[in-house]
């Protein structure tokens, strides 16, 4: 047998590969790219990795693109409204924007270089060809792969709340935005959210904006814009529904890098049952979001596919057999890591209740408040358990610092 086969080459397909070589286990990554057609592809997201990502990454080895400029202390959030709701923070840990178009070529060539053996499959496969695959492996772990995901694993009802988009996604690439390192959080009630980061690109540090519309509201348009026209359709909306990021946009010089440096879409939130049963008898296990696809609106996808990834690498190097028992109970250890994320994001994508609320407005006039608030994108297990508490959240508005939760390293 020749190991593990792993499906995909995203964050947390490599981050699998690069934890089993460090522990000794042999894998093979299939992907659909070589790591120059990686280079080459249309910007895939906007992703910050926060402090937990990128202690796994500096374990692994393959620390990269550390540029100050693209390293975030200092965090803003504005919500639209009068007075506004404004306030700045300083987050221990800082967040870190790569384009992936960088970041995941390096790491594959980290794994290669490391004597890891890489398929290139050239198109995205199907049940059929991972149960092929599986045949040459004691495990298959499916980590990417449109066709694969949907036939492998269905919808779990139970774990998805929505059945349809949430929010119509705008995620793009500028010159002419500079607020330095600095991530920019934006809320118009009813609108949306936008995101602002400084991200290390093939063209340097510049700025990544993602707009979050709800749908059918005023900044859903955004998506079905030409790209040419994208700037200055964004740049009015931000002069009313993100003013403050309208202010540091230079609107001779505001442009995006090029056509495909902008994403346009939707994400409907979905968690998937995480283990198949395939015709060879073995098993496929589902990690990142191939078995979890989170709306981007906490930012915490792929920091959570490294989580899982990390779990599902020290249970396959603890022994099998892979069977679906081994499979279940890994799932089970990494829905621990996985269920407050979900949680949270969902929240987010509702209205928020009166009690968050309270804590907003606090984070106004406490520094230490407002440094707890934007420090929690980097703690979701501790972020649910607080924003889902609305006697602790009480606690800290009256004036007490926040209880010490148990913590999933995250």
């Amino acid at each position: 047998m020749a190991g593990i086969g792993i499906v995909g080459a995203g964050i947390s397909g490599l981050t699998l590969a690069l934890r089993l070589q460090r522990l000794g286990v042999r894998s093979t990554l299939y992907c659909e790219d070589d790591a120059e057609g990686m280079r080459a592809a249309r910007l895939p997201n906007t992703v910050a990795r926060m402090g937990h990502t990128q202690a796994r990454e500096r374990e692994l080895g393959s620390e990269h693109y550390r540029d100050p400029g693209c390293l975030m202390r200092t965090a803003g959030l504005s919500i639209k409204g009068d007075p506004p709701i404004e306030f700045t923070a300083h987050v221990s840990e800082p967040f870190h924007a790569v384009d992936f178009r960088l970041l995941l070529p390096a790491l594959m060539d980290d794994y290669a270089a490391r004597g890891g053996e890489i398929h290139v499959a050239g198109t995205a496969p199907d049940a059929a060809q991972v149960d092929r695959w599986s045949r040459g492996h004691e495990l298959m772990v499916v980590a990417a792969g449109r066709r694969s995901v949907a036939e492998l694993f269905p919808r779990d009802p139970g774990r998805s709340p929505f059945d349809r988009p949430q929010r119509v996604l705008t995620a793009g690439l500028y010159h002419g935005l500079d607020l330095g390192p600095v991530f920019s959080y934006n809320i118009s009630g009813g609108a949306g959210e936008i995101f602002r980061v400084p991200m290390m690109t093939r063209a340097g540090v510049v700025s990544a904006v993602l707009v979050e519309a709800v749908p059918g509201g005023p900044l859903e348009p955004l998506s079905r814009t030409p790209w040419k026209e994208v700037p200055d359709t964004l740049l009015a909306l931000l002069r009313e529904h993100a003013p403050r990021l309208a202010e540091r946009v230079d609107p001779a010089a505001f442009e995006l890098l090029g056509p495909r440096d902008l994403l346009q879409g939707a994400v409907t939130p979905t968690v998937r049952e995480p283990v198949a049963e395939l015709p060879s008898g073995r098993i496929a296990l589902a990690v990142g979001d191939a078995w979890i696809t989170n709306d981007p609106i906490t930012g915490q996808g792929a920091n959570l596919g490294s989580a899982c990834a990390w779990v599902a690498a020290d249970a396959i190097a603890a022994g099998g057999p892979y069977d679906a028992a081994f499979g279940r109970a890994t799932a089970e250890r990494m829905w621990e890591a996985a269920a407050p994320v979900t949680d949270w994001t969902n929240s987010f994508l509702r209205p928020p209740p009166e009690h968050v609320i309270r804590l907003l407005v606090t984070a106004v006039t406490r520094q230490d408040v407002a440094d707890l608030v934007l420090s929690l994108f980097s703690d979701p297990p501790f972020a649910w358990a607080l924003l889902s508490d609305p006697d602790e959240v009480a606690r800290i508005v009256d004036g007490g610092g926040p209880r010490l939760y148990d913590r999933v390293n995250l």
